[in-house]
């Protein structure tokens, strides 16, 4: 592993050569060529036979020529606000972060326990999201217990659409929730057409497991395709789980796996936006079967799938910034600054889960203001200094002028470069008497109080009122509709 330099101003390092990348890639096709992938949808099995593919029942062999073939189709994405600016160029090699709007429980912020997750929640969280400067997107899954269960997806983006401008990150649990949801963003975008020029919604498909697509995601991925919707597709291997003990098995697994999903997605309409490469990556813990994300093993794995994506000329995605611990403690910290560090040394991306603690269990808002601070002083730890000759010329004459045992307090240099260095929101770096009794408010204190001035104070840019009435109405359908079935 040797530190690499993709820009002037953010250092990088490298796990994998272009040439192991290479070897990867082959060994990749030799899984899709003899062990094939599970393939339960008729058209896309169909498709692939008519494009060469071997297929037996619902196993298909994909050959090396249409791998190759998809690859050359692919091209990069720009996602936008709602208000219409781009705002995540995915091609340019900028490391994005997302957090999760909802999980199965919540940490209540105001009682402070831990709860089932509620539809209302939805509207206070992401509001939350859309105060935190450091946070780019934000995910949603669907996962209230109030909400029927053919409707999670479409009221979990519509009560996201309607408090943050930020891009979305949605996983439609079927073909019909992709489809009800893609009518709501149309509402917002005034019409199909301009929601594909400018989208603002990343849709997920997700496999049941490595080379095994379920009849739900593939159908999600086709239709992504036949919509033109950005969309991301990645599998959840665990080291010796649902994948080899083995970082190198893992990754020619998993990159099968995204691979054999391209191919599926680009026959369907050849250039249709896919944002990303890559995959998560755990550790199945033998002595409680949990699956850890962030186990050390998993950090230069993920700058390995990252290296890959790269390879392939695509932005990466898989690694997340979250805790395993069940509460935000001192393992949190040390867990979720140890990713923020690795994500941008690596250079994915895109980051994930900001802030979910319990190894993906439970959204917290103090977990994802944590979050939040820890980017911004990670960000600015990784970020060079300035080195140029005319910099360097400048200190000489500067030091010269204050002379030795000067002082530079009140040098209009100081006054005018200090205010770019970073202060800390919450982090604490007050003078303090270590003789003091009475104690101040601590670190969970302080993130609960932000947490809750922002949830009480921050306005979102309102979507118009024709719009919010539209947008009801499309709701009221959706439940005439689950009523009826």
């Amino acid at each position: 592993m040797t530190p690499q330099t993709a820009s002037d101003d953010q250092p990088r390092l490298r796990v994998l050569s272009p040439e192991r990348a290479q070897v990867i890639h082959e060994a990749s096709l030799q899984v899709l060529k003899h062990v094939g992938y599970h393939m339960p949808v008729a058209e896309a099995r169909e498709s692939l036979a008519a494009a060469g593919a071997r297929v037996d029942d619902e196993q298909v062999y994909i050959p090396e020529r249409l791998v190759e073939r998809a690859l050359q189709t692919l091209r990069p994405v720009t996602l936008y606000n709602r208000l219409g600016e781009p705002v995540l160029p995915l091609a340019e090699g900028r490391v994005t972060f997302g957090a999760l709007a909802d999980t199965v429980f919540v940490r209540d912020p105001y009682t402070c326990s831990n709860r089932p997750y509620h539809k209302a929640d939805q509207a206070w969280f992401t509001t939350l999201l859309d105060a935190l400067p450091n946070i780019d997107y934000v995910q949603c899954v669907g996962q209230a217990v109030d909400v029927p269960s053919t409707m999670q997806t479409q009221e979990a983006v519509l009560q996201t659409v309607r408090h943050t401008t930020k891009p979305i990150w949605a996983l439609p649990y079927d073909r019909r929730g992709l489809l009800d949801v893609l009518d709501c963003l149309e509402i917002v975008a005034g019409g199909r057409a301009k929601l594909r020029e400018k989208p603002f919604m990343i849709c997920v498909s997700v496999p049941a497991a490595p080379l095994y697509g379920t009849p739900e995601n593939i159908e999600v991925l086709l239709t992504c395709a036949e919509t033109e919707t950005p969309v991301i597709t990645y599998s959840c291997p665990a080291l010796g789980g649902n994948s080899p003990c083995s970082v190198a098995g893992a990754l020619v697994l998993c990159n099968a796996d995204w691979l054999a999903n391209v191919v599926i997605h680009q026959l369907k309409r050849p250039g249709a936006p896919l944002c990303t490469a890559g995959f998560t990556m755990q550790v199945m813990d033998m002595r409680s079967t949990l699956w850890s994300y962030c186990a050390p093993e998993t950090f230069l794995a993920y700058a390995a799938v990252t290296d890959l994506a790269h390879w392939y000329g695509m932005p990466a995605w898989g690694l997340e910034l979250c805790t395993d611990s069940p509460q935000l403690d001192a393992q949190a910290g040390a867990e979720m600054t140890s990713e923020c560090i690795f994500a941008f040394l690596s250079g994915v991306e895109m980051v994930h889960n900001a802030g979910i603690i319990g190894a993906g269990k439970l959204c917290a808002a103090e977990g994802v203001v944590l979050a939040d601070e820890i980017i911004g002083y990670t960000r600015t730890m990784l970020t060079l200094p300035e080195f140029e000759d005319e910099h360097l010329s400048e200190m000489v004459n500067l030091i010269a002028e204050a002379s030795p045992m000067g002082e530079y307090i009140e040098h209009p240099h100081t006054l005018k470069h200090f205010r770019n260095m970073w202060y800390p929101q919450l982090f604490d770096r007050s003078m303090f008497d270590p003789m003091r009794k009475e104690q101040d408010a601590d670190l969970v204190q302080r993130l609960n109080a932000r947490a809750r001035h922002l949830i009480e104070t921050h306005s979102p840019s309102p979507l118009p009122d024709e719009t919010l009435a539209d947008l009801e109405r499309l709701e009221a359908s959706w439940h005439r509709r689950a009523s009826n079935s």
